[in-house]
């Protein structure tokens, strides 16, 4: 028997990884969705699932089978139910929060600052950046520590799954300068 170098060893575990992938990421998406009824969420699952296989390509004890890929799955599926169901209490506070409170705003505001709060947490923080805390792009680039390119991407992904949420509610008439308000 012939021992492998440690070079050869990471290429055995790319190719390992490659087949692995090409085999199952299907299988794995589709999985995903049948658990979590989106998309987008299904194939972030599913890239999480083959980036822990990634990281983990090169351990000889690690074998990577349909077992384990649902198994990780299975974890990564539980931390994403865990996530809507905080965002749907923070966004049932916010609601609750908001029934007391005086006519201060224009229901466009009050909207669309509900809608704001079922985001996740990154797309918030961005738009609350953006439109309430008038920071400029370089601003907000510097204090997330990424490129004003990524950060203009970020924005755009932020305020795109913003209008999908003010797009679900049939009722919603509200107008980009509700968001400034």
């Amino acid at each position: 028997m012939v021992s492998r170098s440690r070079a050869q060893r990471p290429a055995d575990g790319e190719r390992e990884f490659e087949e692995l992938f090409r085999t199952y990421h299907a299988v794995i998406v589709a999985a995903a969705f049948n658990r979590l009824s989106d998309r987008t969420d299904a194939e972030d699952a599913a890239a999480e699932v083959f980036a822990l296989a990634w990281r983990r390509r090169d351990d000889a004890s690690q074998v990577f089978t349909l077992a384990w890929l649902y198994a990780t799955l299975r974890n990564v599926v539980g931390n994403t139910y865990r996530g809507r169901t905080r965002r749907q209490r923070r966004a049932e506070r916010a609601e609750l929060e908001l029934e007391g409170v005086p006519e201060l705003a224009s229901e466009e505001v009050l909207e669309v600052r509900l809608a704001v709060n079922r985001l996740d947490e990154a797309d918030r923080e961005v738009i609350w950046m953006a439109y309430w805390e008038d920071l400029s792009r370089e601003e907000m680039a510097e204090i997330l520590g990424c490129s004003a390119a990524t950060l203009r991407v970020r924005l755009h992904r932020a305020r795109r799954r913003l209008e999908q949420l003010l797009a679900l509610d049939p009722a919603s008439t509200v107008k980009e300068d509700a968001w400034t308000s």
